[in-house]
């Protein structure tokens, strides 16, 4: 047994001693060609040995390489796959011999890798290692699928890489990125102990992309149970690009993986960025399958989006109040894969407004966007542009969706058509108070599906100026016009109160009931008002008609055809009703409206009349009967006029429409019969029984008798013209008592 150990040893003596003699005796570099040509045969790529190779036995086994490069693939651009200006690789040997793999430092200088698509989408590593020759197997091969000896044990002094660079390019979409000034450097690694790692580089991209990006981390490896830990990784990186504005970003977590189990932990990950946070826990599984997945918790700590806008040369759009968006945060639940995400148990709150509920998005090639959330209460018009108006004469709680002007200027743009086409959305929204366009209403209910260009909004709710809105809205954008459908339905709203706050003027108030059934298309808001067709109905009870008073302009008429002035009146400028109804129909934004009925104390007005949508025009003719005195309306009495039926015309614009009284006509019709009874007695006071004769020749065109010409004798016919005289005179004065 002595004399084996002796033997044994001696071998092992001789092996060193052979090892140690063996780079002076053999010259790596008298073996390039073999290198090189066993290099090719194995990867198809020839292997360019620019440099020396420096070889060492004892006590490590050591390989340094000088400049090489590696040839590209046929078809590809670069010349080269990739190039190195030099490499050390050192291995203990006495380890080694006990199946112990104990490594110096890797070091890796001056790397330049070219990695390429081409524009069949081939990249230039597909087939790296398939030669086109392929070695037959031989007689002799004595491999077998016996698993081989491992290591018992791995240790490395570190890695370190610098100077590397790696440019991408990619002739399917044209896009080129670079990685620049790359360094690496590690500090020993051992199986499952931590080592910290520096990494940081310069990314250039398409677009202007410049970044400066550097990870730190104190790194576990545990390659037997598949283990990885980053502890206290944090990524800096500073970026800027022409569609990019400059952005500064911190990002710290702590990452664990288990690549057996397939799961990945980002725990206490925090994101900073010009002072805003956002907070998270995260958990990844099945990380290597083609659908991994992953949740979490979300949080966004308070911030200024206005002033973070700022800070990134955002341009925000232009709203009404410009302390809107002052401050953001958000909390949820997180859960999602590779192609859709959910936030649940969502909390955002926007400023004075709090959203919360369930908010999806699937297949993010293609959104479709799935919600059911509830807002408190918000008012949009700040966050709307403001209109000219409201910067003159507007009221305060006029916004730009009520601006005639504002929509004057919408109707010239077209519509979004291929954006509503393009729409995957089903959700819910509740709002509790929503202040828009100057209009207040609470308990709103929107129900939205929008699907393959169709858009659904229904049903629709709310209560509103002590009443109820229910609506159906069909939006069609399958053609080249967008179609609309509109049904909607008014109960019990008062009227006054909801026009002054979205015009600013209530020419109407009372109590509404209305439904409307519309339809129109148009690439335009204009053309849609062009096309718009259909039908409806409408009452308000105990209301007024605001800037027409129609007694008023009865007594001005009267006034003119008696030749008097009349004094300035006091009376409000309003016409008061019990119930005002009437029905339309609709043809290419022309509304007709046959049956137009208004009932108060003192009138009865029923007409018929057109409005027209595009030019803001209406023309109605109306009969007003008076069936009361004017006295309720603090006017003088015009119960002489009770009873008659008097012809009202209607025109102008929307905004300042036009009322005008033809009573002249009226009264000479209806006077006649009065007028001749109270001319007769007049005349009989005065001529006696001549008034027969006059009566006839004057209103029925007679002639004077015989007799009468006799009596008359030689006079001169000076009476009778005198009494002609004195009869027009009568009947003026009768027709002045008249009026």
């Amino acid at each position: 047994m002595r004399l084996l150990l002796k033997l044994i040893a001696f071998i092992i003596i001789v092996i060193i001693i052979g090892l140690i003699t063996l780079p002076f005796i053999v010259d790596p570099n008298d073996y390039k060609q073999q290198i090189s040509e066993q290099v090719e045969k194995a990867t198809g790529r020839t292997l360019n040995l620019e440099g020396g190779i420096g070889l060492s036995v004892f006590p490590w086994i050591a390989l340094e390489l000088g400049p090489l490069s590696l040839s590209n693939a046929n078809g590809f651009q670069a010349e080269q796959f990739a190039k190195i200006d030099g490499a050390q690789i050192r291995i203990k040997l006495m380890p080694l011999l006990k199946k112990e793999l104990e490594m110096d430092t890797v070091v890796l200088d001056g790397l330049i890798l070219n990695l390429e698509k081409n524009k069949a989408g081939k990249t230039n590593w597909d087939n790296f290692g398939n030669s086109s020759q392929k070695e037959e197997p031989t007689s002799n091969d004595t491999s077998s699928d016996e698993p081989s000896a491992g290591v018992a044990a791995l240790s490395i002094a570190g890695v370190e890489l610098t100077n590397a660079n790696i440019f991408w390019s990619n002739e399917s979409n044209g896009s080129d990125y670079a990685v620049k000034n790359l360094n690496l450097k590690t500090d020993p690694l051992e199986p499952g102990e931590p080592t910290a790692v520096e990494l940081n580089f310069d990314l250039d991209g398409d677009a202007g992309l410049t970044a400066n990006i550097a990870l730190t981390s104190q790194s576990a490896v545990d390659i037997e149970n598949q283990l990885f830990t980053l502890n206290d990784f944090t990524f800096k990186t500073k970026a800027s690009g022409q569609d990019i504005p400059e952005i500064d970003l911190t990002l710290t977590t702590d990452i664990t993986a288990d690549l057996e189990q397939q799961i990945v932990t980002l725990s206490q990950l925090r994101l900073l960025t010009y002072g805003h946070v956002i907070e998270s826990n995260i958990k990844a599984t099945q990380i290597l399958s083609e659908q991994p997945q992953f949740n979490g918790q979300l949080t966004i700590a308070p911030f200024n989006l206005r002033q973070l806008a700022k800070q990134l040369a955002i341009a925000l759009p232009v709203m009404a109040d410009d302390t809107t968006l002052e401050l953001v945060k958000l909390d949820s639940k997180l859960a999602g894969s590779t192609d859709h995400v959910n936030l649940n148990d969502l909390v955002l709150t926007l400023d004075q407004s709090q959203l919360s509920g369930q908010f999806g998005i699937k297949k993010f090639a293609k959104p479709a966007l799935t919600f059911k959330l509830a807002l408190d209460a918000i008012d949009a018009d700040r966050y709307l542009p403001a209109s000219e108006s409201d910067t003159d004469t507007a009221p305060a709680g006029k916004s730009a969706a009520g601006s005639l002007g504002t929509a004057s200027t919408a109707t010239a743009n077209e519509l979004p058509i291929e954006t509503l086409r393009n729409l995957n959305i089903a959700g819910s929204l509740d709002i509790g108070k929503l202040k828009i366009s100057g209009t207040h209403s609470e308990n709103i209910q929107l129900n939205i599906n929008a699907k393959n260009g169709v858009v659904k909004l229904q049903p629709l709710s709310a209560e509103l100026y002590q009443g109820n809105y229910k609506g159906d809205i069909k939006l069609d954008a399958r053609g080249k016009s967008l179609k609309l459908g509109i049904n909607e339905n008014l109960s019990n709203i008062q009227a006054g109160p909801l026009l002054k706050d979205l015009n600013g003027d209530d020419k109407l108030s009372g109590l509404v009931n209305a439904n409307v059934k519309l339809s129109g298309q148009g690439k335009t808001v204009a053309q849609i008002k062009q096309t718009l067709s259909g039908n409806g109905k409408f009452s308000f009870t105990d209301g007024a008609l605001e800037g027409i008073n129609i007694a008023e302009s009865i007594r001005k008429a009267k006034a003119v055809l008696k030749g008097e002035s009349m004094p300035a009146s006091s009376d409000v400028v309003k016409t008061d009703f019990s119930s005002f109804e009437g029905s339309f129909t609709a043809n290419k934004g022309r509304i007709n409206n046959p049956d137009l009925l208004l009932m108060s104390p003192l009138l009865r007005i029923e007409g018929a009349g057109n409005a027209d949508l595009n030019q803001e025009a209406i023309d109605y003719d109306l009969e007003v009967a008076i069936v009361g005195s004017v006295e309720g309306q603090q006017g003088k009495d015009l119960a002489e006029l009770k009873g008659l039926t008097i012809p009202v015309k209607i025109t102008g614009s929307f905004n300042e429409p036009k009322p005008t009284v033809d009573l002249a006509t009226l009264l000479r019709d209806n006077a006649t019969q009065k007028a001749k009874d109270r001319i007769q007695d007049k005349l009989k006071d005065k001529l006696g029984d001549k008034l027969g004769n006059i009566i006839g020749g004057a209103f029925l065109g007679g002639k004077k008798s015989t007799d009468d010409a006799s009596d008359s004798g030689d006079k001169e016919a000076t009476p009778a013209r005198s009494a002609e005289d004195e009869l027009k005179d009568a009947i003026g004065g009768v027709l002045k008592g008249l009026f």
